[in-house]
C-alpha cells in the first residue's frame, strides 16, 4: 500500500486517472486541453501539497472547474467540435427549437421567440428586443420595409445553414477571444492569432478550394468554367488584390499632386484596455492589468464609431479628404487603423486636430500627455518619395507579404518574415469579420468594375458621354481619369452622374427583402442605361459525365434580365466554344511596382482575343 503523501502514489494517481481528465478534456479545444494538462501534472507533484494527500483532489478539481468554463463560454457546445460535429450540433437545435414549438400548445410567434431568449442567447444569437445583447453578437430584428416578421424569423432559426453559419462564426470567435486572454495570441506565442486559428483558417481555405474546384459555371453560348478558375482572376486572388489596390492608391496620389493637396499617413490605435498583453524589449510581453476582456471585433467596433464622430465633424467643417484606410492588428490582436489621406493644404491643421481629439477622448488620463500613444500624423514629402510607395508596404504585409515580382517584402515590424505573417494578418481578418482595406471619399469601386465589363464587352453602344469617357478610364486601369470623370473628390452618392442600375424585389429563401442584383449603370442626366452583365450562369457540381452531356442546374445566376425602364442591349458575344482565360496585367504601374515579371500577371491567352490591361485587379468578366 502506497503512501498517500509518497512520490509513487502520486505517479500511479497520474496514471489511474489519465482517462478521467480526457473524458472530461474532450470538450477543450487541443490548444488549451495542453495547457490544463500541464498545470493538473504540476499541482499533483506540487511541494505545496508534500505533507497532506490533497494534492490529487486539488489537480482534479482544476480540471473540472476548467472544463465548467469552457463550457459556459460555449453556451452549451463543444467547443472542440470538429467541422462536422458542428453540422451535427445545427441538426440538434433546429430540431430542439422545432419541438418547443410543438410542445407551445399553438401558442404564437411572438410567445415562441420569448421561451427561446435564454436558448438562443447561450448560442449567440439575440432576440430584437434583449437589451443585453453584445454589441458584436447575432441579432435577430424585424423590419416590415424588408419584409422581416416573425415568421421568416422563425423559418431561419429552424434552418439548418443558419446555425451551420451561427455555430462556424461564433464558436471559434469564443475559443479565440479565450486564446487571447490566457496568453496564447501575443509576440512571445502566436503573432496575431492563436496557432489552432491558424490552422482552422488552412483547412478552411482548403475545403472551400476543393468546393470551387467541384464547381462548374456555364452560360447559353456554352462558355464554360470552375468556380476555381474564375476566383484565381478575381480580387479573392490576392496578387490581384494587390495590384488593384495599389492602382487605386497610385490614382488618389495623382489627383492629389494635380490638385496640389497634402498627404498625410495618421495611426489611429485603440485604448488601453482593448489590449489584452503589453509587449516589451527584446520580444517579452507582460499581462496589462487594465485589459476589460474586449475582442478585436469590438476594438475595431469602437474604432469605426471614433471615425463616424470624425467624419461627421469633418463634414460641419467643410472638410472632404480622400485616400485609403487599412486595418491591422497588433501582436495580441487588437486592432489599429492606418490611413491615406489627402486634403487641401490650409485644411490639414484642422482635420488634423479633429482626429487627434477624438482618437484620444475616451480614457485620456492614461496617455499623461503623451498623446502619440493613441494617434500618429506623418504629412508625406513629395521630394522624397510617393504617398503610394509609401504605403505599398502595410498593403503588402496585409495581402500576402509579397512585391509584385513574387519576392517576400522582408521582415515586419513584429520581427516575423511578411509571408508568413501576412497569412496569420488574413486568418485574424477572417476570424473576427474585419475589413482590412476601405477607400474614402470617392466613388465606389464597384461603378468601377462593372464600368470594366461593358468596357470589355465587344459591340456595346456607349450613348452617354460621361459613362464613356469613364469606362475609358477604367478599362485603361487609370483610376484617377475615372474619378475624373465622375466629378472628382468628395462627392456624395446621389451627386454622382452614374449611377448603378438594381434588380429589385428579390426575395431569400426565407421570403425577406434581399440585396439587389446589379444590372448596369446608367446616365442621371439624361437616363441611359447600359447594361453589363447580359448572359445567363448556371452553377452545378461537375458529374462524371461528358461534358456536353445535360445535368440539373443547383444555382441559376441570370445576368440578362432587363429593367423595365429601358430595352437591354441583345448583341452577345458569338461562339459555343470554351474561351480562353482573359489575361491580367502586363505593365509597371505608377510607383515603381513592377508588375511585369509577377508570375500572376503573365499572359494567359492570346492576345489578339484579349489585349494587354494594365495592373486593375477586377478581370475582363466573360
Amino acid at each position: 500500500m502506497l503512501h498517500p503523501l509518497s512520490l509513487e502514489y502520486r505517479r500511479a494517481c497520474l496514471v489511474e486517472d489519465r482517462e478521467w481528465v480526457d473524458s472530461w478534456l474532450r470538450a477543450v479545444p487541443t490548444q488549451f486541453a495542453k495547457r490544463i494538462r500541464r498545470q493538473h501534472n504540476k499541482l499533483l507533484f506540487s511541494e505545496e501539497f508534500r505533507y497532506d494527500g490533497d494534492a490529487r483532489r486539488a489537480a482534479n478539481l482544476y480540471v473540472q472547474d476548467c472544463r465548467d468554463h469552457f463550457v459556459k463560454i460555449g453556451g452549451g457546445q463543444n467547443l472542440a467540435a470538429s467541422h462536422d460535429e458542428l453540422r451535427q450540433a445545427a441538426v440538434e437545435t433546429v430540431q430542439h427549437i422545432l419541438n418547443v414549438r410543438r410542445w407551445s400548445n399553438g401558442a404564437d410567434y411572438p410567445t415562441i421567440f420569448q421561451s427561446l431568449s435564454g436558448y438562443l442567447a447561450e448560442r449567440g444569437v439575440f432576440l430584437w428586443d434583449d437589451e443585453n445583447a453584445p454589441e458584436d453578437g447575432v441579432r435577430l430584428i424585424l423590419s416590415s420595409k424588408k419584409k422581416i416578421t416573425f415568421e421568416s424569423q422563425f423559418q431561419r432559426i429552424t434552418d439548418e445553414k443558419f446555425w451551420r453559419t451561427v455555430y462556424g462564426t461564433e464558436l471559434p470567435r469564443k475559443v479565440e477571444s479565450e486564446a487571447i486572454r490566457i496568453g496564447l495570441v501575443n509576440q512571445q506565442n502566436g503573432l496575431y492569432v492563436s496557432d489552432d486559428t491558424l490552422d482552422r483558417f488552412r483547412l478552411q481555405r482548403c475545403r472551400n478550394r476543393a468546393l470551387l474546384e467541384s464547381l462548374v459555371a456555364f452560360n447559353e453560348l456554352g462558355d464554360k468554367f470552375t468556380l476555381a478558375e474564375l476566383a484565381d482572376l478575381s480580387v479573392s486572388n490576392p496578387d490581384v488584390r494587390r495590384a488593384e489596390l495599389m492602382t487605386r492608391i497610385a490614382g488618389f496620389e495623382a489627383i492629389a499632386r494635380s490638385l496640389e493637396h497634402v498627404a498625410l499617413f495618421l495611426t489611429i490605435t485603440c485604448p488601453s484596455l482593448f489590449h489584452a498583453f503589453r509587449k516589451l524589449e527584446k520580444g517579452r510581453v507582460i499581462k496589462n492589468p487594465k485589459y476589460n476582456g474586449s475582442t478585436p471585433r469590438q476594438a475595431q467596433q469602437y474604432l469605426s464609431r471614433v471615425y463616424s464622430y470624425i467624419r461627421a465633424e469633418l463634414h460641419r467643417r467643410k472638410i472632404s479628404p480622400y485616400g485609403f484606410r487599412i486595418a491591422e492588428p497588433h501582436h495580441d490582436g487588437c486592432p489599429h487603423w492606418h490611413l491615406l489621406l489627402f486634403v487641401p493644404a490650409n485644411q490639414v491643421g484642422e482635420l488634423v486636430s479633429i482626429f487627434r481629439e477624438y482618437a484620444t477622448r475616451q480614457d485620456r488620463e492614461e496617455l499623461a500627455g503623451n498623446l502619440e500613444a493613441r494617434f500618429k500624423c506623418i504629412e508625406i514629402d513629395w521630394a522624397r518619395g510617393t504617398a503610394a510607395g509609401y504605403v505599398a508596404k502595410y498593403v503588402c504585409k496585409n495581402v500576402d507579404g509579397k512585391k509584385s515580382n513574387g519576392d517576400a517584402v522582408g521582415i515586419n515590424f513584429d520581427g516575423l518574415d511578411t509571408v508568413t505573417a501576412a497569412e496569420r494578418v488574413r486568418a485574424w481578418a477572417s476570424c473576427w469579420g474585419i475589413r482590412q482595406f476601405q477607400q474614402v471619399g470617392v466613388a465606389p469601386v464597384t461603378l468601377w468594375r462593372e464600368l470594366r465589363r461593358i468596357a470589355a464587352n465587344d459591340g456595346t453602344v456607349i450613348d452617354s458621354e460621361v459613362i464613356r469617357r469613364a469606362a475609358e478610364a477604367a478599362d485603361a486601369g487609370d483610376w484617377a481619369g475615372f474619378v475624373r470623370a465622375l466629378g472628382g473628390t468628395g462627392l456624395r452618392l446621389s451627386d454622382l452622374p452614374i449611377r448603378l442600375c438594381r434588380e429589385t424585389g428579390r426575395t431569400n429563401r426565407y421570403g425577406e427583402e434581399v440585396g439587389v442584383r446589379i444590372l448596369g449603370v446608367a446616365d442621371c442626366e439624361d437616363g441611359v442605361f447600359i447594361q453589363s452583365r447580359r448572359h445567363e450562369w448556371t452553377v452545378e457540381f461537375e458529374p462524371n459525365r461528358e461534358r456536353n452531356e445535360p445535368a440539373v442546374s443547383s444555382t441559376s445566376v441570370n445576368n440578362c434580365t432587363k429593367p423595365t425602364f429601358v430595352e437591354a442591349r441583345a448583341d452577345v458575344r458569338g461562339g459555343a466554344n470554351r474561351p480562353q482565360l482573359p489575361c491580367l496585367v502586363n505593365r509597371s504601374d505608377s510607383v515603381g511596382l513592377d508588375f511585369s515579371s509577377d508570375p500572376t500577371f503573365s499572359r494567359l491567352s492570346n492576345s489578339a482575343t484579349h489585349p494587354r490591361r494594365p495592373p486593375h485587379g477586377s478581370v475582363r468578366p466573360l
